[in-house]
């Protein structure tokens, strides 16, 4: 498969080096001459320094041969405009473009295809979603849903000092009145695969698949009991912010109610208090127009008169989504000092997200990560349902379904020559959730998933592949 992906910036770098190490064939285009030399020393392939809107350099990059070319510069006019000359002078690519602009994003649902743009990718709103999907579940943790199933993961942290500390999983397995698998535990810097005689040990993050029902008897096990979510205080309002307000029903009125167009809301009812903060007085205007329904206050967080007159007591959750990661994280962790119950950060790096984590914050989202994520999963192939990195390990999620015509049907899971360090995990058919073993067969519209390293993604998709 052959990538030409346009701009080296975090989301186009781990989207590129993702992508190198499952053996795609990727070309990078960036204009800054700095940025393309430190590109080119630590990836390993072709790093081309100029225009990207240029018919000649697009060629230069293998335009003719690509199959896919990505836009993920800061310009939304620059990826807008670069895949629509893609798209013009290839009949075979398929162009992807990050744009963060409502309108374009809106206008796109009216049409297959916006200037020859095959997919528009709006990441304050993929971002949004997966904020609005952790509310939807209590804000307890990160939260992973598969098709077809009732099962989901989740993370779960023992801190330091923990009682589980030193019982292996296959105890805590006892102890828990819960149905659960643990497919990967992340331990400072390293990862693996555990086993029932697999010991805990502190400050380790476990990844738990489960259901609703089960996860809400081991959140109390690990001393996290369910709350309702009704107060809500959002801090940093720009476009990321106001979409999350709008996933809780606080839109103005019907012509702003589009979003629905465009992504489905999961709060099944409206907050009862919904707290806007912002430290832009004009953006505060905005929100008191187009948001009469919630509280909207002007004040910078940072600020220590903020918290000595409790702006924030009594609230259920804080959600900041400032453009700052370092004061999303301290302001996340001292509204839980101060007795908010769950806390919701956004990050952009995964080292930012482990710190979060290691934190104690309930939630953290990196939004390089779910752009990356939605990216991935439309360049995989069509039995690819649902993907999910997890970040910090060199493992992915990954969803198929089985089609009628697969050489794995009816064949013993004990039978398929899987890639090293790569697990079924789970199987969904008709509505039933099974945890495999080697005796299983597999069968045609089972929904397939699988813990597999990155580096073999490749020898996986050609297993699964019709």
């Amino acid at each position: 498969m052959n990538i030409i992906i346009l701009g080296s910036g975090k989301v186009g770098y781990h989207l590129a080096r993702q992508l190198i190490s499952e053996d795609k064939q990727v070309t990078i285009i960036e204009k800054n001459p700095l940025r393309a030399k430190q590109v080119s020393n630590q990836l390993d392939c072709m790093v081309i320094n100029d225009e990207g809107n240029n018919l000649d350099v697009l060629n230069h990059a293998g335009l003719e041969k690509a199959d896919f070319f990505i836009s993920v510069t800061e310009s939304d006019e620059l990826n807008m405009i670069a895949c629509g000359l893609a798209a013009s002078n290839s009949k075979n690519v398929f162009t992807i473009a990050r744009v963060r602009n409502i309108d374009y994003s809106h206008n796109q649902q009216s049409s297959n295809a916006v200037f020859g743009i095959n997919h528009i990718i709006n990441p304050e709103i993929e971002a949004a979603k997966v904020i609005a999907m952790s509310v939807e579940y209590g804000a307890m943790s990160n939260v992973m849903l598969f098709d077809n199933t009732d099962l989901q993961m989740r993370n779960i942290t023992i801190p330091t000092g923990s009682p589980l500390i030193g019982q292996t999983l296959h105890q805590v397995n006892e102890a828990i009145d819960a149905t659960f698998l643990v497919p990967i535990i992340l331990r400072e810097d390293t990862h693996l695969i555990p086993s029932g005689n697999t010991v805990f040990e502190g400050n380790e993050l476990l990844y738990v698949i489960a259901t609703d029902e089960d996860f809400n008897t081991i959140f109390k096990f690990f001393n996290k009991p369910i709350i309702s979510l009704k107060d809500v205080a959002i801090i940093g309002c720009g476009r990321l912010g106001c979409y999350v307000a709008d996933y809780l029903g606080y839109y103005k009125d019907e012509e702003t109610k589009f979003i629905d167009k465009i992504i489905k809301r999961f709060s099944k009812e409206r907050v009862k208090r919904l707290h806007l903060i912002d430290r832009d007085y004009e953006k505060c205007q905005f929100l008191t127009e187009n948001y009469p329904l919630a509280m909207v206050t002007h004040a910078d967080i940072t600020q220590e008169e903020i918290w000595e007159e409790e702006l924030l007591k009594d609230y259920d959750l804080v959600i900041s989504t400032t453009d700052n990661q370092e004061l999303n994280l301290i302001t996340c962790m001292y509204a839980k000092k101060e007795g908010v119950s769950r806390a919701i950060s956004l990050v952009e790096t995964i080292a930012y997200r482990r710190i979060s984590e290691s934190l104690g914050i309930d939630v953290s989202i990196s939004i390089n990560d779910v752009l990356v994520n939605t990216i991935l999963k439309v360049i995989r192939k069509g039995n690819i349902k649902s993907i999910y990195n997890i970040s910090g390990s060199p493992f992915e999620i990954i969803e198929f379904e089985i089609n009628p015509t697969s050489p794995l049907c009816r064949k013993l899971i004990k039978n398929i020559k899987l890639p090293k360090e790569t697990l079924i995990i789970l199987i969904s058919r008709d509505e039933m959730n099974i945890i495999p073993h080697g005796d299983l067969t597999i069968e045609q519209k089972d929904h397939i998933v699988v813990i597999t390293r990155r580096d073999t993604i490749k020898r996986l998709e050609s297993i699964f592949e019709v």
